[in-house]
């Protein structure tokens, strides 16, 4: 258990990780209809390779969010990208077990990465992008206070229809800009 908080707990994500559920996420409609992920049907010797290579990234942090009370992985969250100069990375995030959605687990989930970005690792800024049709998480990361940056107007083609993809990003508001 790396971080934690009442319902869920962060911990490393690991090639153990990689099993017959978590792929049923990534080739669910459902889950990756908001995420760049799930354009085109996973396999599991590709879901193997991408959770390899992001372990071995070291421009990668990136946790499996567990559930606390069953120790069930539910999801994950990673902070990527790192400008290490200016002190910024982006956020991404996946709550595979549609169980568990609508639980405020996304926002816990990145209360604690931010947290940890901020006073951990000395991040400055936090981005991340999201498509316009993804209202829950957009709401989630407004009640986390990140600021609207830009957006790419239909960008995105998605269910039938462009969407927009909207750039959010969240300072450090103990640090001088």
């Amino acid at each position: 258990m790396f971080l934690k908080s009442d319902d869920i707990y962060l911990r490393a994500l690991s090639i153990d990780d990689v099993n017959q559920e978590y792929l049923s996420w990534l080739n669910n409609n459902d889950v990756t209809s908001g995420l760049v992920s799930g354009t085109f049907p996973s396999t599991m010797q590709e879901l193997h390779n991408y959770v390899a290579s992001k372990i071995a990234d070291k421009n990668t942090v990136i946790f499996a969010i567990c559930d606390i009370n069953s120790n069930k992985h539910i999801g994950n969250i990673k902070i990527d990208n790192f400008d290490w100069i200016s002190r910024t990375c982006e956020l991404g995030i996946l709550i595979g077990n549609k169980d568990f959605w609508g639980k405020g687990i996304g926002y816990a989930s990145c209360e604690l990465v931010c947290n940890y970005a901020f006073s951990a690792l000395n991040i400055r800024k936090i981005l991340l992008a999201v498509y316009s049709s993804n209202i829950a998480a957009i709401k989630v990361y407004e009640k986390l206070n990140f600021q609207l940056e830009g957006t790419l107007r239909n960008q995105v083609y998605l269910n039938g229809s462009f969407v927009d993809k909207h750039y959010m990003a969240l300072f450090n508001t103990s640090m001088a800009k």
